[in-house]
């Protein structure tokens, strides 16, 4: 009973030092989010209204733009739901390693991590809302696509696969 205490204990204290390192790099992104790089082919096209078209599997998403400190804290958090064609593309302005959390969140998401590239790195699927957990990026990404739960089971998106901003799937 001991052991499964300690290892409890030594989770906890990994999940507290993943958050505040994740808040750490949450805190260092926004030092050059001024000096970022301008819109290319593989970054989204800012519009006036802070959204931007994702096409991946087959599908196209409109997805609403966070990238200050403000709408990267706040994320989707006070929604009550999403559509499959709807989600929150988070622009950290620079690749680096992120962590997202689900703390205060209503439903179920599936969350993309993507590189500069428009690559997909690592896909988190059907993550629960107030799971309590980190979901890093465990790579460097400069992009988190959160989309509705069961979004990529559905399509078949993987990690490997390229997104495209801006643009419809051809």
């Amino acid at each position: 009973m001991a052991g499964v205490h300690l290892v409890m204990r030594k989770r906890l204290l990994f999940s507290f030092i993943v958050m505040g390192l994740a808040s750490l790099q949450m805190l260092s992104y926004s030092v050059a989010a001024d000096s970022g790089p301008t819109a290319t082919k593989s970054q989204p096209a800012k519009v006036k209204t802070s959204s931007t078209l994702v096409a991946l599997g087959g599908r196209t998403i409109q997805a609403a733009i966070a990238d200050t400190d403000k709408t990267l804290t706040e994320g989707l958090l006070g929604r009550d739901r999403i559509s499959e064609e709807e989600g929150m593309l988070l622009d950290f302005t620079r690749p680096g390693q992120y962590a997202i959390h689900m703390q205060g969140m209503k439903f179920a998401i599936d969350a993309l991590w993507i590189d500069t590239t428009g690559v997909i790195k690592l896909i988190y699927q059907e993550i629960p809302p107030n799971s309590g957990r980190v979901y890093p990026s465990m790579f460097s990404c400069r992009y988190c696509l959160e989309i509705k739960a069961g979004f990529c089971k559905k399509y078949g998106v993987k990690a490997g696969e390229t997104v495209r901003f801006g643009v419809s799937p051809q």
